[in-house]
């Protein structure tokens, strides 16, 4: 085996067909450092080469198994589900000091927890509030354009100076789809939100004060400021029982949800369908398009739950409805029942057959090799003999 590589070295065999000891000392000198290294990398080579191959040839897929794992892949199904919203507290919840103060005993950490998790709601930086008008006007306006937008915005400044409501006149004349409606009211904004001009303006005004005309590259700017919020942070002790509420407020939600999930299981439980169960119940009944399996288990229009959609492809004609209740994100609960299933035609199968062969096989002798050397790799590092040449890392 080592004679047959070295025959395809180049200038490696004589005119006679006898390999040339000294071409081979050359280039192993010249490659390697020495003929002894070379030889060693040979052989490794040699045997890396082996076992590749025997980890190829041990894998073989079939052509049933690759009309299965089409099949698998294309065949649909249509659901009916009902889902119990757990992220909205009841509206009639009261809760009393004594169950709150009950649950700040007890789930302490939980309320810091929400506390830290919550930080930038509650370190909160300098912020105005304020509304503008805006009269548009390009940065590449030419001379008369600027001159007629100056015009407006100074009828505008006169309007008010008059005594004009500022609200009233943004509401008539002001160029902002976004602000418009509201009277030109941005709302609070934090410096690093607003361009830079504006934001100098913004900031630098009293609550309740006017700005000169403010040119940016929207246009031409009045504003107002209505109000200023310093910075600060806001102690754990001041929003504590604010945070333990939400808290309760949100366990009552899901334990509603899930009770009212768990009524619904138990009617499938003695028999009855999904869709009659929930329709006598007055529940909101929403169906899926076809799906297929996905490896994230996502739903279109429901969300991700991959034992969800497992369950969906496992139901028949006989028993459409499951009495398994699936969570979705987090705090979500829902029951499902089939309503169609669509396989994939024979012909278009046919047509893919090879081509799946082939792509099964590939990713088959990846998994294996990946397996193979994960298993190498933990055999020798038990035995003490896995060494990392870290020089090969190095640039």
């Amino acid at each position: 085996e080592v004679r047959r590589y070295l025959r395809r070295l180049s200038g490696a065999v004589d005119e006679s067909g006898r390999i040339d000891q000294q071409v081979i000392t050359n280039y192993a000198e010249r490659e390697y450092g020495s003929v002894r290294r070379f030889q060693e990398a040979l052989r490794d080579e040699l045997l890396i080469q082996k076992i590749g191959r025997l980890l190829a040839e041990s894998v073989a897929v079939s052509e049933a198994e690759a009309r299965a794992a089409l099949r698998h892949g294309r065949e649909e199904v249509r659901i009916a589900f009902v889902r119990f919203d757990g992220s909205v507290p009841p509206e009639e919840l009261e809760i009393s000091e004594a169950r709150l103060e009950a649950f700040l005993s007890s789930d302490a950490e939980r309320v810091r927890e929400a506390y830290d998790e919550r930080a930038e709601e509650y370190d909160r930086p300098e912020q105005v509030r304020a509304r503008h008008i805006l009269v548009q006007l390009p940065d590449d306006a030419d001379a008369e354009t600027e001159a007629a937008a100056r015009e407006t915005m100074d009828a505008i400044v006169k309007r008010i100076a008059e005594g004009a409501d500022f609200v009233d006149v943004a509401l008539e004349v002001s160029e902002d789809p976004g602000s418009k409606d509201q009277g030109g009211d941005l709302g609070f904004f934090p410096r690093g939100r607003m361009v830079p001009p504006f934001e100098e303006a913004a900031f630098s005004l009293e609550p309740g004060t006017v700005s000169e005309v403010i040119r940016t590259t929207h246009g031409l700017h009045l504003i107002r400021v209505e109000e200023k919020q310093a910075a600060m942070v806001v102690p754990f002790e001041e929003v504590r029982d604010e945070l333990a509420r939400d808290l309760i407020r949100r366990e009552e939600a899901i334990g509603l949800a899930r009770e009212r999930a768990e009524e619904l299981a138990s009617a499938i439980r003695e028999g009855h369908s999904l869709l009659d169960t929930a329709r006598e119940a007055m529940l909101n009944i929403e169906r899926t398009e076809p799906i297929r399996r996905r490896p994230d288990g996502y739903v279109p229009g429901l969300g991700a739950s991959l034992e969800l959609v497992t369950r969906a492809f496992s139901l028949t004609e006989e028993h459409p409805s499951s009495a398994e209740i699936f969570t979705v994100q987090e705090d979500t609960f829902v029951l499902i029942q089939l309503l169609e299933r669509t396989d994939p035609a024979a012909e278009e199968l046919e047509a893919l057959v090879d081509g799946e062969r082939e792509r099964l096989t590939v990713e088959r002798r990846a998994e294996l090799e990946q397996a193979w050397m994960a298993a190498s790799r933990d055999s020798l590092n038990e035995s003490g003999r896995l060494f990392y040449n870290l020089t090969a890392l190095e640039r």
